[in-house]
């Protein structure tokens, strides 16, 4: 007789998902040495486990939808929206009653501020409705299932994204205007 706890199955808790998902795909080498090119022990690119559920952009670059290029864009996108403390710098409240020992508001750091021009400029660059679509999913973190839940929508705002990281990447030097051949 076979024992009820192997035949079991397990139960599934309403609307909670598996957020790890490993998966074996090629990253930059971080010791990788060019006085050591060509050396089969020095690879430019090596393997390694991802959690590619851990944000949208990792999923798509694991499942092989966003270039190179379009990854470094929404990273440093992600880095500098985390630089900005996520939605920007705050204001002072002046309807709040200062308390004794409060302190004093921290002021912007210099690298707030860069961020927040960059973030500009990359606003300028995608227009008001593919910023508000990069800032949610790149910056925020959102799954594109949580922004969207039809099929349609999914394909319609995955193409956006897709778009607004190829500007973005060609804007911050990442991918080429297409005027210039890639060297091998």
């Amino acid at each position: 007789m076979a024992d009820k706890t192997t035949t079991r199955k397990k139960k599934k808790i309403d609307g909670w998902q598996e957020k790890a998902k490993l998966q074996q795909v090629y990253v930059d080498n971080p010791y990788y040495s060019k006085s050591h090119d060509g050396e089969g022990s020095n690879p430019v690119k090596i393997k390694a486990s991802v959690n590619i559920k851990e944000s949208a952009i990792t999923t798509l670059a694991a499942r092989k939808l966003i270039d190179d290029s379009q990854k470094e864009a929404a990273d440093k996108f992600r880095r500098l929206w985390e630089a900005m403390g996520g939605a920007g710098a705050g204001s002072f409240d002046y309807s709040r009653e200062p308390v004794d020992g409060g302190g004093a508001r921290e002021p912007l750091t210099e690298r707030q501020i860069r961020a927040g021009m960059e973030l500009k400029r990359a606003q300028e660059v995608l227009g008001v409705r593919a910023y508000d679509i990069m800032s949610k999913i790149a910056g925020q973190g959102y799954a594109i299932q949580e922004l969207a839940k039809t099929h349609r929508e999914r394909t319609t705002l995955t193409d956006y994204l897709k778009d607004g990281l190829d500007e973005l990447a060609r804007t911050w030097g990442y991918a080429n205007r297409g005027n210039r051949r890639k060297s091998a």
